[in-house]
């Protein structure tokens, strides 16, 4: 859910709109279909969205919905609008463990192609264990990273983000549990402060994703439909 969430925050600042779907094709949507595993609740969250071009999102009417089912559960996702941007979304409760299949249905009605079968299974879950939230670590110095997972043969990407320092990430092969960012890895950012702004240190976000691709339903024109897991923790950058 958390990628659709930043999607709609993202387009909802470039002018995006909402069309309804009786004058549009299955064959000429782009579907967004994504299932998030939260770290600290027992549920996967399912989401979805219909787009035709880049900003201008599908609304379905009456007698259209989308399902998501997996691990002996089953949603009808709940339709959400703001400032253009439509999307559905619901939580599988229950579901998590690596390897249920999550599979997305949409249903339509008339002549209209159904897209009943999207499918993607989950990956194993990720916790970060080290560094711990809130503590303060310095761009000279390594920074060790550990997390524990069950056996899995998908890799993982760390990143790290934070408004003093650039963007930056680092992939783990399979069946790696540790890391360390190597002193220096971390930038601080170029840009010229404004007076009394400190950009020497800030709050950074250190995130741990494993993330697996499944099979769109080849009644859509394009899109992708994903599973992932992620671990996050708030720490401090310093020189």
């Amino acid at each position: 859910m958390k990628r659709i969430a930043a999607l709609v925050a993202v387009l909802a600042l470039t002018g995006c709109s909402t069309v309804q779907s009786k004058d549009i094709r299955t064959g000429g949507m782009t579907a967004n279909l994504v299932v998030t595993l939260p770290e600290a609740t027992d549920a996967a969250d399912v989401s979805a969205s219909l787009q035709v071009g880049n900003l201008t999102f599908v609304e379905l009417g009456d007698g259209e919905k989308i399902r998501a089912s997996g691990g002996g559960k089953d949603v009808k996702l709940k339709h959400h609008r703001a400032a253009g941007v439509t999307d559905y979304s619901n939580r599988l409760d229950g579901v998590v463990t690596a390897g249920t299949e999550i599979t997305f249905d949409l249903e339509r009605g008339g002549d209209n192609d159904s897209a009943p079968r999207s499918t993607v299974k989950l990956p194993e879950r990720v916790h970060l264990v080290a560094p711990a939230a809130g503590t303060t670590l310095s761009r000279r110095r390594d920074i060790a990273v550990r997390f524990e997972s069950e056996p899995s043969q998908l890799p993982s990407l760390l990143t790290w983000a934070g408004a003093c320092i650039q963007e930056g990430d680092l992939e783990l092969p399979p069946g790696q549990t540790s890391a360390v960012i190597a002193r220096g890895s971390i930038k601080q950012v170029t840009t010229t402060p404004t007076p009394g702004q400190d950009i020497s240190r800030c709050e950074v976000r250190l995130s741990l994703t494993r993330r697996t691709e499944g099979t769109l339903d080849p009644a859509f024109k394009n899109g992708s439909v994903t599973a992932e897991s992620e671990s996050a923790r708030m720490i401090t950058s310093a020189p």
